[in-house]
């Protein structure tokens, strides 16, 4: 009876507030080549809304960004495939450390939390696209290597863009379960 639904119609309206936020707040960056604000935007749907939310707002953002992206679309499958299980794990991730993220009191602490876990991520994204590219269009490793200078300034600018949101994911939380207690429900 007093259960909270799954994929309730408030649901449905966050995950797409959260992945429409996830755009919006990377447009600035379109025209930059891995400096983004979008892996943030995913990780933090899962951070404020939990785990099977913040799957979901991944997965939707990473269909639109897929086939939908401003600069075109992904016209690889295998590398879509690739971008979209790493749009999904950043949300996931949000929601699985979303207490310890929610619930630091050590900002020194948090903010190393959030950096390693914005590099791991994109390390991960970086590491997993890249080979579905050079397993594609080789030869293999100068493909995989010819990528690297862009993965290490994507994985650098995420871990600083992760860490430093730890200034105001805390802020911005306690002012939801402040104005609207029954989101942070």
């Amino acid at each position: 009876m007093g259960t909270r639904p799954e994929f309730g119609l408030s649901n449905v309206a966050r995950v797409a507030v959260f992945a429409a936020l996830s755009f919006g707040i990377n447009a600035p960056f379109l025209a930059i080549p891995n400096i983004e604000l979008f892996s943030l935007g995913l990780f933090l749907s899962g951070v404020f809304l939990g785990v099977i939310d913040g799957l979901a707002a991944g997965a939707l953002a990473g269909i639109i960004f897929v086939f939908f992206n401003p600069n075109g679309p992904q016209t690889v499958f295998l590398v879509g495939l690739a971008q979209l299980v790493g749009f999904i794990l950043f949300g996931l991730t949000g929601g699985i450390i979303r207490r310890l993220v929610l619930k630091s009191a050590n900002m020194r602490m948090l903010t190393f939390i959030l950096a390693l876990t914005g590099i791991l991520l994109t390390f991960w994204y970086d590491l997993t696209t890249n080979f579905a590219f050079a397993v594609l269009f080789g030869p293999f490793w100068p493909t995989l290597l010819g990528g690297l200078g862009f993965s290490v300034l994507h994985i650098v600018s995420n871990g600083m863009i992760f860490g430093t949101s730890a200034l105001i994911v805390q802020r911005i939380w306690k002012r939801v379960q402040y104005l609207m207690p029954p989101l942070a429900g």
